[in-house]
């Protein structure tokens, strides 16, 4: 191949020289390629320094993402969480006992510190034989129990039924399980002896309602009796177990004490001293305890350890094949409503 000089600056036509070297050409043979027809490429090795700083930045991120992690997860335990605890949220319902063809009267009633509590009273429709209190559990209203209370009338039974502490109509910011709540069972009594001191009073429980009952009938010889369902033996180890059953999460039990721990602060209360399987070896008037052995909410462990301690002589426990926490009266039928009437149609009391 032929070259021009016009085309070469450095070339000199008046000798016929190069006024300075020619760069060296470099020709390169064309890139094989592999058996896949891909071209093969150069592997680079990293320097040491440079892998120990990729390694130092991703621990970096890493400990950022978990101090956030970990402050999240205070922050909602400490100012989220408790008031799940404590304000489970209202629920009311417009109807009353007329809808059931029963009289009554409905009124609130204020306790020690200052709440006041809506509450109806359903006499019996015909002669009286006693009183009954009913409790209903977490985030539920005195009226769920209505079309039992006409039963009930019908049995002889006066029936005194409220809103629980921040339940449906009633006073108050927080529940407490008990702890301040088997003081305003006491105030219930008191009301029910001046309507008619002859006769015995009993109380019913649900859930939250139970434990509160059993707390209510230790050592008080103002209650006479006890129909306990569903409930739990002690406060700590019930909010762990909902804590892993809403979260689907193997949460330890220091998380949701310390749940429980500011809830008890907020709410003004000692949440470990709510202890229902302590209150029970108080417990000696005559009680039924029924319990479903599928309950998702509360296992039916807590029954049997409730029932174990029972100071009672004169107790039973009850188990409701394939029954969960609030379908007893469906899944138990008529053998269910059997036990559950014919303890309280006892002349005994």
């Amino acid at each position: 191949m032929k070259l021009h000089a016009t085309y070469l600056p450095w070339y000199s036509k008046s000798n016929k020289k190069f006024s300075r070297p020619c760069p060296p050409i470099h020709i390169h043979p064309p890139r094989r390629k592999n058996v896949t027809g891909r071209f093969k490429v150069r592997s680079q090795t990293l320097s040491p320094a440079h892998s120990g700083q990729m390694l130092k930045t991703s621990l970096i991120i890493l400990a950022v993402l978990v101090i956030l992690l970990v402050a999240a997860v205070f922050l909602a335990a400490t100012y989220v969480l408790p008031y799940t605890i404590i304000q489970p949220g209202r629920k009311g319902r417009n109807t009353t006992p007329t809808e059931y063809g029963l009289a009554y009267e409905q009124f609130k009633f204020g306790v020690d510190d200052g709440i006041e509590l809506d509450a109806f009273y359903v006499p019996a429709t015909g002669t009286a034989r006693a009183n009954l209190i009913m409790l209903h559990g977490v985030g539920s209203c005195k009226e769920v129990y209505l079309e039992y209370v006409a039963a009930l009338a019908q049995t002889g039974y006066n029936v005194m039924l409220w809103d629980q502490r921040a339940h449906g109509k009633s006073g108050g910011k927080f529940l407490t399980y008990g702890y301040y709540e088997k003081y305003d069972v006491s105030k219930a009594i008191d009301w029910l002896e001046a309507k008619s001191a002859d006769l015995p009073t009993g109380i019913y429980g649900n859930s939250m309602g139970g434990a509160i009952a059993i707390q209510s009938l230790a050592g008080n010889p103002g209650l006479r009796f006890g129909l306990i369902e569903s409930t739990f033996t002690d406060l700590p180890a019930v909010t762990n177990a909902y804590g892993r059953r809403m979260s689907g999460l193997p949460i330890p039990r220091f998380l949701t004490d310390y749940v429980l721990r500011c809830a008890g602060k907020i709410a003004d209360f000692n949440p470990f001293s709510v202890r229902p399987i302590d209150a029970a070896k108080k417990v000696t008037q005559p009680i039924m305890h029924i319990h479903g052995d599928a309950d998702a909410n509360i296992n039916i462990a807590h029954a049997h350890a409730l029932f174990e301690n029972y100071a009672s002589t004169d107790k039973t426990l009850y188990v409701v094949e394939n029954g969960d926490h609030a379908d007893l009266w469906e899944k138990g039928g008529e053998g269910y409503r059997k036990v559950w009437f014919g303890f309280l149609e006892r002349e005994d009391f």
